[in-house]
């Protein structure tokens, strides 16, 4: 006990030294609380700024370009660049580590930026993730306004479900499992593509989001696309009170292997989101069928249905302008492949030391097994 109590205030130790000025905050001159309540988790403003390709319309600050007297040239000034490094120290009874030391757990560089007022572009490489090289996640071109509409445009490697919630900004260390989990043998799921996007948005606050991709992952190093089949990605969401209330349902259909062993796999499900001062809810519900997962022969085939479910609630009792967040997520898969199945509940409470340095501290339980975990680390963005 006192071996664990000395390693717990050697984090806090290490985080009072480890605060420094995201990208954005160091360009704009802003606080890293006008987008993220707390980091990474944006803003109603954050996610506007994310959308308007990381510029604020009418406040771009002159210093932060060069005027070369080229107007098809837009360089910026300082190539914008934020580190980001969690460190964790973990503690799950039924591992033979007990504590384990998980630092760096994550360390990762990032980059945004403008090419010109309706291009931009975004990339992260993760250097480390579970202690072995990951490479590159995120890195698309994104342009807006194409042909003088309300139209964007993605192009390049992304996570599908980031039209709902970009994974990366979850304030847990639990991931969202309703976009990861994989049937039997098949690579296709809601995380990870390569692809293009489309989406706008109407006056009276609904959004229309299509996806053509890959339909394999990324895990698969040099190799793109393994088939012939592309996959395709819709979503529909309203808004309500100023964006307060969002309601949406997402569709999903594709196809991998190879003619004669394929596996068809749809989507198809709805998510809320409810926004308040000091509360937000996000509920999530899919529904995936694939009918040869095992990609066996097609007299042998064994179609599998699964129901994937996410809550999430983030309570801030000071606002968003506090400094404690409290977490509780829900994670179910339940599946007639029962291998997959996963049902489990977390807790986490953080604490900014920093605006860009978090204390975090989670509990996840393991409700249909002996798989808990506790864990207490520090994230921080540079």
């Amino acid at each position: 006990m006192k071996k664990l109590l000395f390693l717990i205030i050697c984090v806090l130790i290490l985080a009072q030294f480890s605060a420094a000025i995201p990208v954005f905050a160091r360009k704009y001159g802003y606080s890293c609380s006008v987008c993220h309540a707390p980091v990474p988790h944006l803003k109603a403003f954050g996610e506007e700024f994310m959308d308007n390709g990381y510029r604020i319309p009418d406040k771009e600050p002159p210093r932060a370009t060069i005027d070369t007297g080229d107007p098809i040239l837009l360089l910026q000034r300082e190539l914008p660049l934020a580190f980001r490094i969690d460190g964790y120290l973990n503690y799950e009874p039924e591992s033979s580590i007990k504590p384990d030391i998980k630092s760096p757990f994550v360390m990762k560089i990032l980059s945004g930026g403008n090419i010109s007022s309706s291009i931009s572009y975004y990339s992260y490489f993760l250097f480390t993730e579970e202690g072995k090289v990951a490479g590159l996640e995120d890195t698309y071109l994104s342009f807006r306004n194409v042909f003088g509409l309300p139209l964007s445009i993605i192009f390049g490697q992304y996570r599908i479900s980031d039209p709902i919630k970009p994974s990366e900004l979850r304030l847990t260390f639990e991931e969202y499992l309703i976009y990861k989990f994989r049937v039997g043998l098949s690579e296709i799921s809601l995380s990870y593509d390569r692809g293009i996007m489309g989406s706008f948005s109407t006056k009276s606050q609904t959004d229309f989001v299509f996806q053509l991709v890959n339909g394999n992952g990324i895990d698969t190093p040099e190799i793109f696309d393994k088939d012939k089949y592309k996959s395709f990605f819709w979503r529909v969401a309203q808004s309500f009170s100023k964006k307060k209330i969002r309601i949406g349902v997402l569709g999903y259909h594709g196809k991998e292997g190879e003619e004669g062993t394929a596996n068809s796999v749809s989507y198809i499900g709805p998510d809320l989101r409810i926004r308040l001062p000091k509360v937000e809810l996000m509920l999530e519900y899919v529904h995936r069928r694939d009918d040869n997962p095992m990609f066996a022969e097609q007299a042998l085939a064994q179609k599998q249905k699964t129901d994937a479910y996410l809550g999430e609630l983030i309570f801030s009792p000071y606002g968003e302008g506090g400094r404690l967040f409290f977490i509780l997520a829900y994670n179910r898969v339940k599946s007639s492949l029962r291998e997959i199945n996963y049902q489990k509940a977390t807790l986490n409470i953080s604490y900014l030391l920093r605006r860009n340095l978090k204390w975090m501290n989670e509990c996840t339980l393991d409700i249909d097994g002996k798989d808990h975990r506790f864990l207490t680390g520090i994230v921080v963005g540079i």
